[in-house]
C-alpha cells in the first residue's frame, strides 16, 4: 500500500513540476532598442535552445522590470 501511495504522489508531482517549468519558461518577447524595450505578442522561452526566439527581423529580449538585457530562446513546442 505504501509503495503504490509513492508511486501515485511521485506521478502527481512530477505533472506538477514539468507544468510548473513550462510556465516560468514562458516570456513575452521585448524588442531592444538602445535603452528601449517594446513589448511585442510573441511568446519565447528563457529555457536555452540553439535558435533565438525572434520577430523575424530582431532578437527578442526578456524584460525584467526596468530594462531587457538577456535574450530570448524561440519556444520549443513538445
Amino acid at each position: 500500500m505504501g509503495v503504490a501511495l509513492l508511486a501515485v504522489g511521485g506521478a502527481f508531482a512530477s505533472t506538477v513540476s514539468s507544468q510548473s517549468k513550462s510556465v516560468l519558461a514562458d516570456r513575452q518577447g521585448h524588442i531592444k532598442v538602445g535603452s528601449t524595450c517594446t513589448p511585442t505578442q510573441i511568446t519565447c522561452s528563457n529555457v536555452f535552445n540553439p535558435q533565438m526566439c525572434s520577430d523575424g527581423s530582431n532578437i527578442l529580449y526578456d524584460w525584467n522590470g526596468t530594462s531587457c538585457p538577456l535574450p530570448l530562446y524561440k519556444k520549443v513546442t513538445p
